[in-house]
């Protein structure tokens, strides 16, 4: 599985034989590690990582291969800040036992009054062994007697059996490394490769382990690596991390050096698809899915067949237990209504093959898991199954496990992304893309002012596609940063009165229906009106002059609000912004604004779009000044004057 700790070391002694820094033993501290008060290279760090040494080692086996992973931090804590670097969540796959975590120790080393070195392990009670989810243990640990100037280490072995990828390494992390290595032994007959993504001044070398089986044992080290300074609207960190993917191929050397990328992507989808855990898992007969499938074979329309077997999965199997790319045994998983996003597909194949549909098994990397890079065959970089749905009438590419997802649109964790398709006659790439906006909104709100300023309103609010996943997503978690602006949220001067749904099933798009109070903002006898007060997004996210990563909407959006207000005869119009239309020189982004008032009525109408979902950081100086134009536009408010009686 992968791992989701990123971590790296100070050197003391260069071995050059060995290419990597000889490193103090575990419970072994220099003072100097203990006085040093910042990072050299980013100063203003809370803490930072002296070392992280990572030891990879496949191991063949006629009954069970296994890759075994031994990893050593430490971290060195600077402030109070740093603090939470002291809570360390290590996440494993755990299904049949096939992950076993062990020789777990961690210490923390501070100096006393006297500028003593003082210790304090922890105890073998402290780590927590946890079901994070289905399938996903955790071991938790916090260090104790953290101070300021402290530095914690820790140490641990994970070994999995059945696993022949490894993973890929990340050579960055939220805090700065001083450094850090990667050891890789595969037996010498193996095929084994690398690549680099994002990532330069690697240093490489091998030796030959001639102890037993024949092994050769590559390591990769790298110093001093800034931390990763999150942006607005980056697609994810592992896009922006610098990190290593690795390929073992066990029929050795001669297949790696003769083939080219693209045949070896074939070379193993065709094993993938011949392999038992594949081809068996579609013909089985799941207990109980008999009436489903004979009443999927009476739907003649091909498109309402697929919608009916997805519900039915969906019913059955509400949300996934984690991302996976391999399925475990489906008839567990139906049986006990819990699996991975793998086996909760593999399931909707197996119905959706069983019941005449034409479909196929797709890897797939989320935007959370990073892109594919399509030049090196590496099936560690999937991280998800998902279906592809072909039919004269119909293709969709589908994700019964996720929760709020449509099944007639694409799941939008991959979207702009590249899914690997496993037809066993035309295997082969294919990049997902839809140009419709598919995060649209629109807020239709009709109100009057009262003689004190208040506004009495009511609005309308449609949302579509992933506008409405998002709306039941953000208001079934406690994420604090939405990208949707909720009604239900406190707004500044709003009292939300009533609140009604329509369509909160699949099919058409959310309704939401609100009455609601709204206090202007009063100076002496003006009152200014925010037109943006139910809108999507209030603050530019752009405010930066530089930008060090791409940018990446998601997809195309369309944001709209209409505003009808009814203005008493003691008021009058001090201030309503002009009409007007504003465009990107390629179109990309649109602002529409049309606006009227008589002495009773002010019509406001303001569309948002964006046409382009991928920005690479060099386009980011126009996007930026668009950005901030449309911004100060929005921020225009409707200013009425009280009469004097």
């Amino acid at each position: 599985m992968k791992k989701w700790f990123f971590i790296t070391s100070q050197y003391l002694l260069i071995n050059l034989a060995y290419g990597q820094k000889t490193l103090p033993d575990f419970g072994v501290i220099d003072k100097t590690d203990l006085h040093l008060k910042s990072c050299s290279f980013e100063p203003d760090a809370d803490a930072m990582i002296l070392f992280d040494i990572q030891e990879s080692e496949f191991e063949p086996s006629p009954f069970a291969d296994k890759i075994r992973n031994e990893r050593r931090v430490r971290i060195k804590i600077f402030n109070e800040k740093g603090f939470r670097y002291a809570v360390v969540k290590i996440p494993y796959y755990s299904n049949k036992k096939n992950t076993k975590v062990s020789d777990l120790k961690g210490i923390v080393y501070s100096l006393d009054e006297l500028g003593n070195i003082v210790t304090s392990k922890i105890e073998e009670t402290d780590f927590y062994k946890e079901k994070a989810m289905e399938k996903i243990g955790m071991v938790t640990f916090t260090f104790p007697n953290v101070k300021p100037g402290s530095v914690i280490e820790y140490a641990y072995t994970i070994t999995e059996r059945n696993n022949p990828n490894l993973d890929i390494w990340i050579l960055q992390a939220q805090i700065p490394m001083a450094y850090c290595s990667n050891s890789i032994i595969v037996p010498a007959y193996a095929g084994f490769k690398e690549y680099a993504l994002g990532a330069e001044n690697i240093f490489k070398t091998s030796i030959s382990i001639k102890k037993g089986l024949d092994k050769t044992k590559t390591i990769f080290s790298k110093e001093n690596i800034p931390s990763l300074k999150p942006e607005p609207y980056m697609s994810s960190l592992r896009d922006n991390m610098p990190r290593m993917a690795f390929g073992l191929f066990q029929d050795g050397k001669i297949i790696v050096d003769n083939y080219s990328a693209s045949s070896l992507w074939k070379i193993f989808a065709n094993r993938i698809l011949k392999s038992s855990y594949f081809d068996e898992q579609f013909k089985k007969n799941l207990p109980g899915t008999e009436k489903i499938v004979d009443t999927a074979l009476t739907i003649i329309n091909m498109s309402d067949r697929v919608k009916y077997l997805y519900r039915a999965v969906k019913n059955r199997i509400p949300e996934s237990q984690g991302q996976a790319s391999v399925a475990d045994d489906i008839s567990d998983t139906w049986k006990s209504r819990k699996g991975t996003t793998a086996e909760i597909n593999m399931i909707l194949m197996n119905l959706m093959k069983r019941s005449g549909v034409i479909c196929f098994p797709v890897l797939v990397s989320t935007r959370e898991n990073g892109r594919i890079n399509l030049d090196f065959p590496s099936f560690g970089q999937f991280n998800g199954m998902d279906v592809l749905i072909v039919d004269k009438d119909i293709t969709y590419v589908i994700d019964a496990s996720l929760k709020f997802q449509p099944y007639n649109i694409p799941p939008l964790n991959i979207l702009n992304r590249e899914i690997f398709v496993l037809d066993p006659d035309n295997i082969r790439w294919v990049n997902i893309t839809d140009d419709r906006p598919l995060l649209k909104q629109t807020i239709n709100i009709f109100g009057t002012i009262t003689k004190e300023g208040k506004i009495e309103a009511g609005a309308t609010i449609n949302y579509f596609d992933y506008a409405k996943s998002l709306f039941f997503y953000f208001s079934n978690t406690t994420i604090g940063t939405v990208d949707i602006r909720l009604p239900d949220k406190k707004i500044p001067g709003l009292k939300l009165l009533s609140d009604n749904r329509e369509n909160t099933g699949e099919g058409e798009p959310l309704v939401q229906t609100i009455e609601f109070d709204y206090e202007t903002q009063q100076s002496a006898d003006f009152y200014s009106i925010n037109p943006q007060l139910l809108a999507f997004k209030k603050t530019n996210p752009f405010i930066l002059d530089k930008r060090n990563t791409d940018i990446d909407f998601g997809c195309n959006q369309e944001i709209q609000i209409n505003m009808s207000l009814q203005i008493p005869e003691f008021f009058q119009i001090e201030n309503l912004p002009k009409s007007m239309v504003v465009r990107s020189p390629d179109s990309s982004f649109i602002y529409t604004r049309i606006t009227y008032s008589n002495q009773s009525n002010i019509s406001f109408s303001q569309t948002f779009e964006i046409k382009k979902a991928i920005f690479e950081k060099n386009e980011y100086a126009g996007l930026h000044e668009f950005f901030k134009r449309i911004f100060g536009l929005m921020s225009e408010e409707i200013i009425l004057k009280k009469k004097k009686q």
